[in-house]
């Protein structure tokens, strides 16, 4: 794989899994104004507790699909997931219709974030994995500063519905990005799922 792949690769998975983990932050400023509107003052905490708790549960279960039908096709659904998700939250009329499209969009969060992991372990090196993971892992700090200013600069500007819609302006881009080519990014070999970490010999000086 080239050079160039390879950034546009880690560029595309690492906008996907920064716009899943914002989506946990980015609501915190919108829900007054969600909630003058949509109503359901007494479930409206349900709009963060089903996010988390769906995107945490389908978690495994995307990595698990990952391994047997391949890094593509399972890192697509879970795009398209998290895009109906979004597109359901942005137009729904009442906080029961918000909540449930909220489920679908934590579902697909669910095999954004983990996904994003486990396909910089195929396409980087033992050694740089760790480099590579601190970066990912820093997308998580970046998103609970950056979602309740973002979330607050769209509901004051164009309206609360933006805060979910706003993830349909780089779906394209994020898939494009995320091209996953190549024999690794598919199935993994036997050998490859039952150990992750390479042995080496080792030497004992005299």
């Amino acid at each position: 794989m080239t050079q160039r792949r390879t950034v546009l690769i880690t560029l595309g998975v690492m906008m996907s899994m920064f716009m899943a983990s914002m989506e946990a932050t980015v609501i915190a400023t919108a829900m007054p104004t969600i909630v003058a509107q949509l109503g359901g003052l007494e479930i409206y905490s349900w709009v963060f507790a089903i996010y988390m708790l769906t995107s945490t549960t389908a978690g495994p279960i995307f990595g698990k699909l990952s391994d047997i039908y391949g890094r593509r096709p399972v890192y697509m659904v879970s795009i398209i997931l998290f895009s109906i998700g979004s597109l359901l939250c942005g137009v729904a009329g009442s906080m029961g219709q918000l909540i449930a499209a909220r489920a679908v969009q934590g579902l697909g969060a669910g095999g954004l974030m983990p996904l994003a992991f486990i396909i910089i372990g195929d396409i980087f090196s033992f050694e740089q994995r760790a480099k590579m993971q601190g970066f990912f892992s820093g997308v998580w700090g970046v998103s609970s500063v950056l979602g309740p200013l973002i979330g607050g600069f769209l509901v004051d500007s164009v309206g609360w519905h933006w805060v979910f819609l706003v993830n349909l302006r780089r779906r394209q881009l994020r898939r494009r990005w995320s091209g996953l080519p190549g024999a690794t990014m598919y199935r993994p070999a036997a050998s490859a799922r039952r150990s992750t970490m390479p042995v080496r010999p080792c030497s004992v000086p005299a």
